[in-house]
């Protein structure tokens, strides 16, 4: 169970302490901006980068140089941030209210007449607000602020005074979130991109992994600093960036992917610097595990362990670039009659790019290199095994078991539970130590003076973990050896027990 303090406004995480310098917001970096009523947006800080929030379209310049953490009123056309903002919110009167009301959670208990005012005589008959519709268009059409709008509202309300101090913050509440529009920035750490994704449209994503769910793929998982993870991630990259992040450019994180190529499409939210994706990630095709299998069992590697041999078949030699003149694939045009230049040349000749074919042969030569880094790791094993995937984990975790080392822990998620308990029974008869399955009960709590009480919506599931320890299948074999012989054991001492009984009883019918 998770509980969380909130107050009446859904706010982020606090912004960076002030005793050191926060960082800022550079340019081409991604950003999180989460709006009051939790919404969630991606935006990319560029000069000339426009996004649609909510109604409005604006320029995301105004992020570049601003403190991640920071609060920004969302205006027709920019940004604005507002200096010493530390809540989305805490600057806003409304009638007899205090704007610190929204920071504090309202006035004190002993404040609140809840005898005198109640909305038990409140009807739903939306008469009461003099105000019309055409006349608030005037006043934003005139450039009045939202604050001044929501000001206007309430003072054209029959039944603002009658009020609960309670009522009156809620009230005030939603009209802020459509007249006085801000957001947060928030930094694309694994917590913020998790949730966001989560919650990206302002309702749960049954298509996303909850934030608690991944923490706890890494915890049982035992990613940490230096270790060499074998992962396995169907949701876009998220699981992998939280995973690259915890390594902090130490270790290696091997990427399993099925397909052409790899789908980490959410992997750019977490900022990560590009020398410390190159240091550290490592994508490797599910389609080539079988050739590291056999490698993986000799404990060598046959052909192509350091990537020399394989590199070799793609020099730029005589033979090749006569074989790519003749396959026609690297053509830079066909000559025409009359288009000779320098030299004639006969009508239908055509030209060999030879620089196209050079850089045909740097990319196959780096795409060899990194699969021969891959096939290097898997052989030597790997400390760690997370897996986060929507395929059959029965099926896929089995074999995935086979490239790690002894004592090695592994993290399994699914949304369901049924591919699980398949899973858990035969790792059961492998001998596999500490298996157990995990379901957390997330719900958020609300905790403000004289009302602290749990959300009224929660996350019904956050799917399934399997967690465990590798044992050697020799291990385990001898193992259950060990146990057969003393149960054998246990069996002849009974018997001969038995027969020792059986023998007195005898002498005795004899005596």
């Amino acid at each position: 169970m998770a509980a969380s303090a909130s107050s009446p406004l859904p706010s982020p995480s606090s912004p960076p302490p002030s005793a050191s310098p926060p960082a800022v917001i550079q340019e081409g970096a991604w950003v999180i901006l989460q709006m009051g009523d939790g919404r969630n947006f991606f935006a990319c800080a560029q000069q000339k980068g426009m996004m649609r929030l909510g109604r409005v379209t604006i320029s995301l310049s105004g992020l570049i140089g601003v403190p991640y953490g920071s609060v920004l009123e969302v205006h027709p056309d920019r940004l604005v941030p507002l200096p010493g903002a530390t809540e989305l919110y805490e600057d806003l009167s409304v009638g007899d209210m205090d704007g610190n009301d929204f920071a504090r959670g309202g006035a004190p208990l002993g404040e609140y007449d809840g005898v005198s005012l109640d909305n038990r005589n409140f009807a739903d008959t939306n008469t009461a607000q003099r105000l019309s519709m055409e006349e608030v268009e005037e006043l934003k059409r005139s450039g009045a602020s939202g604050q001044a709008i929501i000001q206007a509202l309430a003072s054209n309300s029959d039944t603002w005074e009658k009020k609960t101090a309670f009522a009156k913050q809620k009230w005030t509440q939603k009209k802020a979130h459509k007249y006085v529009v801000r957001v947060r920035a928030l930094a694309g750490c694994g917590s913020n991109v998790a949730e966001a994704l989560f919650v990206k449209s302002g309702l749960v994503k049954t298509t996303a992994i909850r934030p608690d769910s991944i923490a706890q793929l890494l915890s049982f998982g035992n990613v940490a600093a230096g270790a060499r993870v074998l992962i396995l991630d169907s949701y876009s990259g998220v699981v992998l960036g939280c995973i690259l992040e915890r390594l902090g450019g130490e270790g290696k994180a091997i990427s399993l992917y099925a397909g052409a190529q790899a789908h980490i499409d959410h992997l750019k939210y977490f900022n990560l610097p590009t020398d410390q994706l190159a240091q550290t990630l490592v994508h490797f095709p599910a389609s080539a595990l079988a050739e590291v299998e056999v490698g993986r069992a000799r404990r060598r590697a046959e052909r192509g362990e350091d990537g020399e041999e394989d590199d070799a078949r793609f020099l730029p030699t005589a033979e090749e670039e006569a074989r790519a003149k003749a396959s026609g694939k690297f053509v830079l045009h066909t000559t025409r009659e009359g288009e000779g230049q320098g030299e004639e040349k006969a009508a239908g000749q055509e030209d060999f790019d030879r620089a196209k074919w050079l850089k045909y042969l740097e990319k196959k030569r780096r795409r060899l290199c990194v699969l021969a880094e891959g096939r290097k790791l898997l052989i030597e094993g790997a400390d760690c095994l997370v897996v986060a995937s929507r395929h059959d984990p029965s099926v896929v975790v089995p074999r995935l078991l086979a490239f790690l080392e002894d004592g090695a822990a592994f993290a399994v998620y699914h949304e369901y539970l049924e591919p699980l308990v398949a899973l858990y029974a035969s790792l059961m008869e492998a001998g596999m130590l500490r298996l157990q399955m995990l379901s957390t009960w997330w719900r958020e709590y609300q905790i403000l003076p004289g009302r602290s009480h749990p959300h009224m919506s929660m996350s019904s599931d956050g799917g399934y973990l399997l967690t465990g320890i590798k044992v050697s299948q020799g291990e385990a074999g001898q193992r259950e050896v060990g146990e057969e012989e003393e149960r054998q054991g246990q069996e002849g001492e009974r018997s001969s027990g038995k027969e020792g009984g059986g023998n007195r009883k005898r002498h005795r019918n004899q005596r």
